[in-house]
């Protein structure tokens, strides 16, 4: 093994309470767009110790909020507890900006990261060297690059091969990829120091929801709040400007809109889905963000709660899937906290009230079980009265600089122009794009060619985050596109 460094900084209980009292400070300045306490006068001598990093992440009644940090590789406590604090404020570029309001209902952790070492070991001989609870893990490929802090894999109940997999998936390689000698695999050591983010809130963590059956009736809302508006009065308000005008729709068989908070991708989102007729049910398929539930999964819910209102889906209609494809099974908690259907919902009720939404996630999957899924599904859906719309919920690109994700982002596009699917999934395999979507695309596209309407595409637009938050260094991509061929 090579050289680790640097070491684990030797803190006192009154030193952890100290870093995590000045970093909620810098979280709440950074929101409140406050001038901040000077780190390095507030942490003392304390903050030169030397780290190899800092994560801030912030929850909210048990769900992610926010996680962002800053990585030497050697750098000054004081440093990186600032910056990473800031950064969580209002940089996740997956998540709107912490507001004022939410602070008091905010739990934080406080990673100190240290010993980063490389793995020397080639091939299968990194799944051993890799210690599940101690290690967090690192890797990189040309311009992609993943990290996992060491709790995530306990969390998740996974062994070491399985987190390789897992930080390949977020580093946007192939979940093989950690066995390729071009691949570059560290671990690191970590430790958190957690609380409520301010000091007159409970002292407890939130004790997290239990998962619901899976046969819960309704799925309540996850994620109101953070990636829209939580509250009726603000989320009509917000939907009065994202659809200023009458809808003009046309009846293309598919679409695909961008699932990011509406800060970001809601206008974008709205405008695509405002070209589009919408059909008595709609199938929307999304990535599977989250380790819950299997890999491909369809909601079993009647109800879709939202703020002020419900949105209906179609149970039989679910079963019906689940029963026709293989592979696709019922489960409510791969869907309990999934944001990238759940934040399409309002839009589509607002277009139409009566809508009924079956959501599907998907997971890990090899082309030829994508192009069997298409053309099952494509099977399933003729069943019916009349075909729904389908939906693609996928963000583009994610976390290169700007330059990089339009490029990457251009190559995905052009590939879905050219109607192949298995195309399509090998450019973006090849090429490396971090399209979460990406499975999701082509299913869909070979459910339209199994339909024989797979003719044409049509961009709506595209766009990054850096539009609306300024950082071109670490971008996410969006585009809306329709799909198929306009009903005679």
């Amino acid at each position: 093994m090579g050289p680790r460094f640097p070491e684990e900084p030797q803190l006192t209980e009154q030193d952890d309470a100290l870093v995590f009292r000045s970093a909620g400070r810098r979280v709440e300045a950074a929101v409140n767009s406050q001038t901040p306490e000077v780190m390095k006068r507030a942490l003392g001598e304390m903050g030169d110790k030397p780290v190899y990093g800092v994560f801030v992440s912030l929850k909210r009644e048990g769900q992610l909020r926010s996680c962002c940090g800053v990585l030497g590789p050697t750098i000054p406590l004081y440093e990186a507890v600032d910056r990473a604090a800031e950064r969580a404020a209002k940089d996740d570029p997956r998540f709107p900006p912490i507001s004022a309001d939410e602070l008091d209902r905010l739990n934080m952790e406080v990673w100190l990261l240290w010993g980063v070492a490389p793995i020397e070991e080639k091939g299968e001989g990194r799944v051993d060297a890799v210690l599940v609870g101690k290690h967090g893990l690192i890797i990189s490929q040309g311009h992609n690059r993943g990290l996992l802090l060491p709790s995530v894999a306990i969390e998740h109940n996974w062994d070491a091969r399985q987190f390789l997999a897992q930080t390949c998936r977020k580093a946007g390689l192939p979940i093989d990829a950690w066995k390729d000698d071009a691949t570059e695999v560290m671990t690191f050591d970590g430790r958190a120091i957690r609380g409520a983010l301010r000091e007159d809130a409970a002292d407890e963590e939130p004790v997290e929801a239990e998962q619901e059956s899976d046969c819960d009736a309704v799925r309540p809302a996850a994620v109101a709040g953070a990636f829209y508006p939580g509250s009726p009065m603000h989320l009509e308000a917000e939907l009065n400007v994202l659809f200023p005008e009458p809808p003009k729709p046309q009846p293309w068989p598919a679409v695909m809109v961008p699932h990011a908070g509406w800060m970001y991708s809601g206008r974008l989102a709205a405008a695509t889905l405002a070209r589009v007729k919408m059909t008595e049910t709609v199938v929307v398929l999304c990535p599977k963000h989250r380790a819950e539930g299997p890999d491909w999964s369809v909601a079993p819910h009647d109800v879709w709660e939202l703020p002020g209102g419900n949105l209906h889906s179609d149970r039989e209609l679910a079963m019906r899937l689940a029963d026709g494809i293989d592979g696709l099974r019922a489960s409510a908690a791969a869907h309990a906290e999934e944001h990238a259907i759940e934040v399409l919902l309002p839009m589509l009720a607002r277009l139409s009230p009566g809508i009924r939404v079956v959501g599907i996630s998907i997971g890990m999957s090899r082309i030829d079980e994508l192009l069997r899924f298409g053309s099952q599904m494509a099977q399933v859906l003729d069943g019916l009265p009349s075909r729904p719309l389908l939906i693609i919920s996928s963000d583009l690109n994610h976390f290169a600089d700007e330059q990089t994700t339009r490029r990457l982002d251009q190559l995905a596009l052009a590939a879905m122009e050219s109607l192949d699917p298995a195309l399509f999934h090998e450019t973006v395999r090849s090429n490396r794009i971090s399209m979460c979507g990406a499975a999701a695309a082509a299913i869909v596209m070979r459910t339209l060619k199994e339909w024989g309407v797979l003719k044409r595409t049509e961009l709506v637009g595209h766009t990054t985050s850096a539009e609306v938050s300024g950082d071109t260094g670490r971008v996410v991509g969006y585009a809306g596109m329709l799909l198929g061929d306009l009903d005679e």
